[in-house]
């Protein structure tokens, strides 16, 4: 007898719990939501994998020098070589690990843009303004998401309770309707 995941008692159930992209019986809402940010991390992998090439340039290419800059720089440019890599392969499988590496690499970039902004290709107004603008991209598809697949949140019923006032011009929302829950 095949054993199965828990919770489900066939082989395909169990196939379908390792899918990437929409669930089986999924809206069309849903399917376009997932697919989009599927798409995007995919794109994201790709720009990534760029990212730790460049890196990886800056550490073997003799006329780049660095074995000459400070231990600081090299430690950046050693820890930007092997995450940007490691959060691309996640990001191109669409695991959730591969998000969190992500954000963790995204936060750094901003954090070294910030501090050095010579340090990467492109200079680091461009540099904070393109992770800020894909940090943003992330979040919103992230949102749409969740709020497709029925998940709602605090800020959901923000959202909501704010989109309802607009369309009422201002009126408050009754509190017997389901944003006052």
């Amino acid at each position: 007898m095949k054993t199965y995941a828990p919770n489900t008692s066939t082989e395909a159930d169990y196939a379908a719990a390792i899918q990437v992209g929409a669930k089986r019986d999924a809206d069309a809402d849903q399917a376009r939501w997932t697919f989009m940010l599927t798409l995007f991390f995919r794109v994201v992998a790709l720009l990534w994998i760029a990212e730790g090439l460049d890196q990886w340039r800056r550490i073997l290419s003799p006329a780049e020098g660095f074995l000459d800059a400070s231990a600081a720089v090299m430690a950046a440019v050693i820890f930007f070589a092997v995450m940007d890599l490691v959060a691309a392969v996640g990001l191109w499988m669409v695991a959730p690990w591969g998000g969190v590496v992500w954000l963790l690499t995204l936060i750094a970039q901003i954090f070294v843009s910030a501090m050095k902004p010579g340090f990467f290709t492109g200079g680091g107004v461009l540099m904070k303004g393109v992770d800020v603008v894909l940090l943003t991209l992330y979040l919103f598809l992230s949102w749409r998401v969740n709020r497709a697949n029925g998940e709602t949140g605090a800020l959901d019923r923000l959202v909501d309770a704010a989109l309802a006032r607009v369309k009422g011009k201002g009126k408050p929302v009754p509190a017997d309707n389901e944003y006052s829950r």
